[in-house]
């Protein structure tokens, strides 16, 4: 009798799922075409349907202004709002209410001084309320909506300019703090993604390093509904400078986290380090074990700026890759299975420097859709928002 050895079998069945697993073509896709800079920072599929996202266009010199854009399913622009103050205004996120009203999250600059401003839109992008956070809030880098037309804000907090601590907030319909708290006082820190966990509990993907220092790690903490730390997890990076950019909370109760590393290339300590970037993924189960960290280090510089949980089980990141020996170069998808597997990527068309896949959602036919460039740099003369929808499997 023949007897076919078993890594034949794996190989087989290993194939199977990575066949099974592959990234569709794009339905449709817009790019601004906006003469000048503009940009997209986050997206949404909207209570009224369609998609709503959030950037920035270039008003004059290095000013910028928010802006809110409304498409339909099939990629037509509804409407489009321009908002601003005399200040410079540069969005991070957005988030849509119970009530299917906005809230649109960013800082804006007045000299020196940088503060969070937030704006919420009724459903068709007009102002209800402004509200300007302290100077002392640092920097507010994520925002989530919850239930009752409440939502939550993670970012940090400080009372020093160099000396941010890990922090987090509840507010109501009217931004009006229900609850704030900080954590890990005894470090620097910054939370940089929040997810609301389905039996009510706060994850947190932080930064944290010690004052003063080049490196740092990467923490995950598990919050309760009152804002206590039920866990803290530690993933340490000796001699790297490494930062979270998304949390996700996976089909078997982990959560992901996806990120950059950074390895130095030459003395972290010294006054100019020089940095290889590198996409990091960290898998944690619900009691805060960390499972597996891996990074996808190739010829050049990756990165990963955010994730989503397909039907089928898989991840999908969207990021950027930069092998610049061999040309490619641009806006990157990256297919994983639940261990952190490569299963298979796509290189999105280049349109200008600094060109990132910044986000991706699911959307409700079972495709998805991912936006660009991210933020860009205030001195940038040319760059466009595009939006990319890609057909279910």
């Amino acid at each position: 009798m023949l007897k076919t050895p078993v890594y034949i079998y794996i190989l087989f069945f290993a194939s199977l799922l990575s066949s099974s697993a592959q990234i569709p073509e794009p339905d449709w896709n817009k790019q601004s075409g906006i003469r000048g800079c503009d940009f997209y920072t986050d997206i949404l599929e909207d209570a009224n349907k369609g998609y709503t996202v959030c950037g920035a266009v270039k008003i004059k010199g290095n000013s910028f202004d928010f802006e809110l854009i409304r498409f339909t399913e099939n990629g037509d622009t509804l409407w489009t709002k321009t908002i601003g103050t005399e200040k410079k205004e540069i969005p991070k996120r957005l988030t849509q209410l119970t009530d299917k009203s906005y809230v649109l999250m960013g800082s804006c600059t007045e000299g020196e001084t940088q503060s969070c401003l937030l704006l919420k839109l009724d459903e068709n992008g007009n102002e209800i309320w402004k509200k300007e956070l302290s100077a002392e809030y640092t920097s507010v880098e994520d925002i989530i909506s919850l239930s009752d037309n409440h939502f939550a804000l993670a970012g940090s907090k400080s009372e020093t300019p160099n000396d941010p601590k890990i922090w987090m907030a509840t507010l109501d319909e009217n931004g009006e703090f229900i609850m704030e708290k900080l954590f890990m006082t005894d470090m620097t820190g910054c939370a940089r993604s929040i997810k609301e966990i389905p039996n009510g509990d706060f994850a947190l993907a932080a930064q944290i390093s010690e004052a003063g220092k080049n490196n740092c790690d990467i923490i995950a903490i598990r919050i309760s509904p009152l804002g206590q730390a039920k866990w803290f997890s530690w993933i340490k990076t000796p001699d790297q400078k490494v930062w979270p950019a998304c949390i996700c909370c996976s089909p078997d109760s982990a959560l992901m986290i996806v990120g950059w590393n950074g390895k130095c290339l030459n003395d972290i300590n010294s006054a100019d380090p020089i940095f290889d970037y590198d996409l990091v993924l960290n898998k944690i189960n619900s009691s805060g074990e960390i499972l597996w960290t891996k990074s996808v280090d190739r010829e050049g510089s990756e990165g990963g700026n955010a994730l989503t949980i397909r039907p089928d089980g898989t991840f999908i990141i969207a990021g950027i890759k930069a092998t610049s020996f061999i040309g490619k170069i641009g806006p990157w998808l990256l297919n994983i299975d639940p261990d952190g597997n490569e299963l298979n990527e796509k290189l999105l068309r280049l349109r200008f420097n600094n060109d990132h896949a910044s986000r991706i959602i699911n959307s409700s036919d079972g495709g998805f859709v991912v936006i660009g460039p991210g933020m860009q740099e205030e001195e940038n003369t040319r760059s466009d928002g595009w939006i990319v929808k890609f057909r279910a499997l």
